[in-house]
């Protein structure tokens, strides 16, 4: 490879992950940009000791920048709300990429193939609301979601449909969606968010990978078009976790025991659907079983906000993906990954690797083999 070739891949790479020169000066160590400059220009030679932080940077591979490449497919991330400024949004989608990229370079490591796919749908799908709860319905019967889904979505779209479920530091009400060619279905879910606002936005976004193919991202760029299909999201995914048969019958219970409904009841089913008050009295009134008048003043009701947040007790710790820290675990222990890379995937020091998988309540070595029968 030519010393131009390689400069015309560090400046792609640093444009990629939307990085200013000066930035990148800075994060590089160099004593000012123009040694960065002289290097994209191809004036400048560039060591193989360099280029390991450059790949750091700028989220890539050494054989990015060394190794012969067919063109990478075009991915696009559906963003609920935007990651800030236009650079701030590159560097973010360019973090998560690299992270979709590591998850599925563990799953080819260990050989597991995950072929299921969603329902088969259309525009037709989603035309109105009877069609949306439909949908939600068939979605729920067909993965086995049970009667309460939000206990066992992540692992289903994770363990059988292959998601890549990524948690992330995002602003407020912000999540993500992405489907590629060759890595598959992703969800960015911000790991700042609470448990219960998290289930709701991974019901939020696997609206969006179902109906990924009967929307252009195009059409999704319209503000008025792209705010419709919102708000058919969070139709489907109140739907989904709120099935209407499993509230009517938690609230015919408990108005034939007791009489009334309390406030302490709402916020005890909303934490056993684990979905928010909010979310749960817009789906009673949804669903004709209190007035929607009733439920926007539960909705603001500063009584039933202490009762929730008193009866709710949330991790505070930030969210990880616990499938991509097995697969990289089990990366390790096989052999396919070194330590380095490892503490690289999870970004700690080498020196806490095995603290950490005791931690994780994993084993660090293989142990013995065991003879398996064909079958």
């Amino acid at each position: 490879m030519t010393r131009e070739e390689l400069a015309f891949r560090l400046k792609a790479a640093r444009e990629a992950v939307g990085l200013s020169l000066s930035d990148a000066t800075k994060r590089l160590g160099y004593p000012n940009y123009q040694t960065l400059s002289n290097i994209e220009n191809g004036q400048r030679e560039i060591k193989v000791s360099e280029l390991a932080s450059f790949a750091r940077i700028y989220f890539c591979n050494l054989s990015d920048f060394l190794m012969e490449q067919s063109p990478r497919k075009e991915y696009a991330i559906l963003w609920r709300i935007p990651p800030g400024a236009d650079e701030h949004k590159k560097q973010t989608e360019r973090e998560i990429f690299s992270l979709c990229e590591q998850f599925h370079m563990m799953e080819q490591l260990l050989g597991i193939k995950s072929e299921k796919g969603f329902l088969e749908v259309t525009r037709e799908s989603v035309k109105s609301n009877t069609a949306v709860n439909r949908l939600a319905k068939d979605t729920r019967v067909m993965m086995g979601l049970g009667q309460r889904p939000s206990c066992a979505l992540h692992k289903v779209l994770e363990q059988e449909y292959g998601v890549k479920i990524l948690y992330y530091p995002l602003a407020y009400g912000s999540a993500a969606s992405m489907v590629h060619a060759d890595m598959g279905k992703a969800v960015v879910i911000n790991a700042n968010e609470v448990p219960w606002r998290q289930n709701y936005d991974l019901a939020h976004e696997l609206f969006h990978l179902i109906l990924w193919k009967a929307f252009s991202l195009e059409e999704m760029q319209d503000a008025l078009f792209f705010s419709d299909i919102e708000k058919k999201a969070d139709s489907f995914a109140s739907m989904l976790l709120l099935p209407e048969d499993e509230i009517r019958r938690e609230i015919d219970q408990l108005i034939e025991n007791n009489k009334h409904l309390t406030y302490s009841d709402i916020v005890d089913i909303a934490i056993d659907f684990g979905v928010s008050v909010k979310a749960l009295v817009y789906r009673l009134a949804n669903i004709n079983l209190i007035k929607w008048e009733t439920a926007k003043t539960l909705a603001q009701d500063e009584d039933l906000a202490e009762m929730s947040k008193q009866k709710r007790t949330p991790d505070m710790k930030v969210r990880q993906s616990e499938r991509f820290i097995s697969l990289a675990i089990r990366c390790l222990r096989k052999g396919f990954i070194s330590r380095g890379k490892f503490a690289d995937f999870l970004n700690i020091d080498r020196s806490e690797i095995d603290d950490y998988i005791e931690n994780k309540g994993m084993m660090g070595s293989e142990g013995k083999t065991i003879e398996v029968m064909a079958s």
